[in-house]
Parts: structure tokens; C-alpha cells; sequence
């Protein structure tokens, strides 16, 4: 049996991600409310959810003389920042 034309669309929404929508002929893309039966002459996407990037913070602690790490950081002159590291998720793990 051949899958429907937004299957992909169709399941991402059923599973809770949001969808959005434009009428072909225009080229502004809409939230989608969810109604299926208007799929002639529109196109669906799965709206891209942008994480916020992950940093490990690397600082000096002053109190030990020793470099300490953290996942947050909010600047502070106590213990200087010294870098910072971008974090990213292995799919392979």
C-alpha cells in the first residue's frame, strides 16, 4: 500500500510536533490548525525547533586555586571565565 503524500507530515503531527502550512501560489508559511482534508494545492513541513546550544563552562575557583566546570554560568568576578565548550549530542551513544 502506497503512503500518503504528507505521511511523514501526518505522523510527526500526530506525535505532538507542530506542522506548518502554505497554499502553493503563496510563499508564506502558517501554523497548521489541522485540518487534513485541505492537502490539494497546499504543502505541509514539520516546523524546525531550534535548540538552544549546550556549553560546558570552564572557570577558575578562586576559593580552592583550582579550574572547575559547569553547565551554567552567569558572569562572575569571584570565579573567571576561562572558556567555554560547545556541546553536542551523539546519536551513536
Amino acid at each position: 500500500m502506497k503512503q500518503h503524500k504528507w505521511h511523514k507530515e501526518i505522523k510527526a503531527w500526530a506525535d505532538g510536533a507542530e506542522i506548518e502550512v502554505k497554499h502553493i501560489a503563496e510563499n508564506e508559511w502558517e501554523n497548521f490548525e489541522g485540518d487534513w482534508s485541505l492537502t490539494e494545492g497546499y504543502e505541509f513541513r514539520i516546523t524546525t525547533q531550534l535548540k538552544k546550544p549546550q556549553y560546558l563552562y570552564a572557570y577558575i575557583d578562586i576559593r580552592y586555586g583550582k579550574i572547575g566546570f559547569s553547565t551554567e554560568w552567569e558572569n562572575d568576578s569571584v570565579m573567571p571565565l576561562i572558556g567555554k565548550i560547545k556541546l553536542e549530542e551523539n546519536e551513536n551513544v
